[in-house]
């Protein structure tokens, strides 16, 4: 299960992930509850996300280049100084009794960016320092991070918040600290710099990133079925802050209990998938997994309390995981090394486009509900189901005509 911790470089790479990520957590609630408190709609928390998503939108693509042309601990280590900046400064507004939403805004802005740089490095630095056979086992462990961070954020963050002479300054200033303590490990890290290959500009070097994806089959299904999931199905995060308020009718602690039970659904999940070696059973638990989230969304809307949706989001949170892990792997395991910046920019960006998708669903569920949002968002889910199936399957075809071609032509 901890087999790529044996690997001193991955396990500094993933201990300050660890470190990085909670204070990320954390920074998910102090982000929903402030947004709420200083404006009291849906709309405004998915504007929040909307700043963030931008962010990583316009920059990913840069993002993915430069991990596959410049030095990955670097981009890691610039990545963790921005993203302590924002949170330090938004604390201290807080302390003062300054902070407006336009700071929120900002703060995401460059949260967003920030992310654009370090995701594709991060990944990919992954693929640099753990061996082909370990890649699965180690994406699987950095999404635990990720999850269990998410389980223990929130829920740090909630009771933080609701502590007084603590609250959410004190959430974003800890938040800070606890980015600065993760470039530590990132320091210890050797410098390498990626594989040198002939260097063309930004954009050339993107759109040849999308072409090598559009030319494999399976790659291409990967990616899409990435985006359109976290399009049409995840979103329910977003939505929560806004659920546990008016619908639930509970306080900052319950959305941190809530957003820790998704997380440790995640946690539990990426564990089993640590486990895995067969690259053909992670591709039907992808599909699986898929199937599983648009039944939690569904049940979500019907959900009559927080009591309940502990569980339902427990189930939710471990299938959202399984399906983020299993795809990262084998995007991994199908790309070159040449393409791995690049192939993770183009999946991360489908990540910022939910945060674009947000606002106006934000909006929407203004007007029609919360509930009748979710079961809307169900029923996009099964379509994406439906579609992964049948693309996966012309993906097969198309691999095994390409294969026959190669002998033929060998021969």
């Amino acid at each position: 299960m901890f087999a790529s911790l044996a690997n001193r470089n991955y396990l500094l790479l993933w201990w300050s992930g660890l470190v990085a990520f909670l204070a990320v957590g954390m920074q998910i609630l102090a982000r929903g509850w402030l947004a709420i408190q200083l404006t009291d709609s849906n709309s405004s928390f998915a504007l929040v996300l909307l700043a963030f998503g931008i962010g990583m939108v316009t920059v990913t693509p840069f993002g993915g280049v430069a991990a596959d042309r410049f030095p990955r601990r670097a981009l890691i280590l610039g990545s963790h100084f921005s993203l302590t900046i924002s949170a330090l400064w938004l604390g201290i507004m807080v302390v003062l009794g300054l902070e407006q939403f336009w700071m929120l805004l900002l703060a995401s802005l460059i949260q967003g960016s920030s992310f654009a740089f370090m995701g594709p490095a991060r990944i990919a630095m992954t693929g640099e320092v753990v061996e082909r056979e370990l890649l699965s086992n180690a994406i699987s462990l950095t999404q635990l991070t990720v999850a269990s961070t998410q389980t223990v954020g929130p829920a740090l963050a909630g009771f933080l918040a609701d502590t007084p002479n603590f609250g959410l300054a004190g959430v974003y200033l800890l938040s800070a600290g606890l980015t600065a303590v993760g470039t530590i490990p990132v320091l210890m890290l050797p410098k390498s710099r990626p594989e040198q290959r002939e260097a063309h500009s930004p954009f050339e070097e993107i759109a040849e990133g999308v072409a090598y994806v559009a030319r494999s089959p399976y790659l291409r299904v990967v990616v899409i079925s990435t985006a359109l999931m976290l399009l049409v199905a995840m979103p329910y995060l977003a939505f929560l802050p806004k659920f546990t308020e008016s619908v639930f009718g509970v306080g900052a602690l319950w959305l941190g209990v809530l957003q820790g039970a998704n997380a440790l659904g995640g946690t539990v999940t990426a564990l089993q998938v640590a486990r895995m070696r067969d690259n053909a059973l992670l591709w039907r638990l992808r599909v699986f997994s898929l199937a599983v989230v648009a039944v939690g969304v569904a049940v979500l809307a019907i959900t009559p309390n927080h009591l309940v949706a502990l569980p339902v989001l427990f189930f939710l949170g471990g299938a959202a995981t399984t399906f983020q892990t299993a795809n990262m792997s084998m995007s991994l395991l199908l790309a070159e090394p040449v393409y791995h910046g690049r192939v993770q920019s183009l999946v991360m960006i489908a990540f910022s486009a939910q945060s674009l998708v947000a606002f106006p669903m934000g909006a929407l569920a203004d007007q029609i509900g919360l509930r009748e949002m979710h079961g809307y968002m169900a029923a996009a889910t099964v379509l994406v189901v439906v579609w992964s199936v049948f693309a996966g399957r012309s993906a097969r075809s198309q691999t095994e005509a390409a294969r026959v071609q190669a002998r033929r032509a060998s021969s």
